[in-house]
């Protein structure tokens, strides 16, 4: 990024979207958003696309991965060739593979879009699938987009829009929570509130600024067609719940209904609080003022190198984070304490000797007994 040398970058092994755990690998759930999207259950955004009549000359794959999504576009003639980005080397090798077996005009440049340039040349397509909230430098990456894009380009964004780090509002949260209750017991989800530490460990890059996706992208973008996805009662419950992938489906799937029907529900009643959103958008016809530019860059800057004093992190914490980072610390005392009782006692001991403890055990000891009055 301009004026810093951090990157944010993911673990080499990960793998997004990869395995069957996520929400939208049940038909019914990928219908319920195809319905929201594109007003049809049947009907995938990228078809909606085609048959209004659009046409692209390039596009360009924003974090491909292995390059499904390109491909689709492909085979449907909705673009007539494609560039896909991506850090993972292993991704795009399996990319590479799978459109030279297709005969599909896709290229693939290994890009680590915190701080490389994009692939040359002009772009009248730029799609963001699950990419951007991944992105730490968002505001240089669009800009950069924007500048290789004609004003009649089409930027097509479906992505995680929620709170930074998953750090979901307690509104979300409760409902969600709520919602688990009435499931049956063997399929409710073990409801762990995100924690910033393990998030940072396994993956610093996810959720890193989800929720300055939408703001960063009206700077240099208009958005034309705006469709809320939902997720924060379907994701939260169905997304790594193993039991409803493990069972026939059969058996789940009144439930997971029943968990969409909510789903809906919450979106309706807070279309706000939606945790994805499909949109399309525009390059703005007007010129921005180069000292919100500067603005911009500066404040981009400053807020990378905060998190990079601060362990990685960028806010406070929520106050859901802090309470469950309290009760997760007294359930792990408590289990050491039942499990090693002797060791409790002597950890205690050795506390009570820690210095100034002496002296507030003194000051106890002639503190007057209160009487029992009160």
């Amino acid at each position: 990024m301009a004026g810093t040398d951090v990157t944010t970058i993911p673990p080499e092994d990960k793998e997004y979207y990869g395995g069957i755990s996520f929400w939208n690998h049940f038909e019914l759930v990928y219908r319920r958003l195809n319905e929201r999207a594109t007003g049809d259950p049947d009907t995938f955004w990228y078809q909606r696309l085609e048959r209004e009549g659009h046409h692209f000359k390039r596009g360009l794959a924003l974090n491909c991965g292995n390059g499904w999504v390109e491909r689709d576009l492909l085979r449907i003639g909705l673009v007539d060739e494609v560039v896909g980005i991506d850090i993972s080397v292993d991704a795009l090798e399996e990319a590479r593979r799978q459109a030279a077996a297709m005969g599909a005009r896709a290229r693939y440049e290994r890009v680590d879009i915190n701080v490389d340039s994009l692939p040359d040349g002009e772009f009248d397509l730029v799609i963001n699938y699950a990419a951007c909230h991944h992105v730490a430098a968002l505001d240089r990456v669009l800009r950069q987009i924007v500048s290789q894009m004609p004003r009649h380009g089409l930027f097509v964004n479906w992505d995680y829009i929620g709170p930074h780090r998953n750090q979901y509002t307690a509104r979300q949260w409760e409902r969600a929570w709520e919602v688990n209750q009435r499931l049956p017991e063997s399929l409710r989800q073990q409801m762990h509130y995100p924690d910033i530490e393990t998030m940072l460990q396994q993956d610093p890059t996810e959720a890193v600024h989800s929720e300055l996706i939408v703001p960063t992208i009206e700077r240099y973008f208009d958005i034309i067609s705006f469709r809320p996805l939902g997720g924060a009662v379907g994701y939260l419950l169905l997304t790594h719940n193993l039991p409803f992938y493990s069972a026939p489906l059969d058996e789940v799937r009144e439930w997971i209904e029943r968990v969409m029907d909510s789903d809906d529900a919450f979106l309706r009643e807070a279309p706000e609080e939606t945790l994805f959103a499909y949109f399309l958008a525009r390059p703005r016809q007007d010129d921005i003022p180069p000292s919100d530019l500067a603005r911009w860059t500066k404040d981009e800057a400053d807020r990378e190198l905060t998190a990079k004093a601060n362990g990685g992190e960028y806010y406070p914490r929520t106050f859901l984070s802090q309470m469950y980072q309290a009760s997760e610390a007294v359930s792990v005392r408590r289990a050491l304490m039942q499990r090693w009782p002797r060791a409790a006692a002597a950890y205690r001991r050795t506390r009570s000797l820690k210095p100034g403890s002496a002296a507030r055990s003194r000051q106890r000891s002639r503190a007057p007994k209160s009487s029992a009055n009160g």
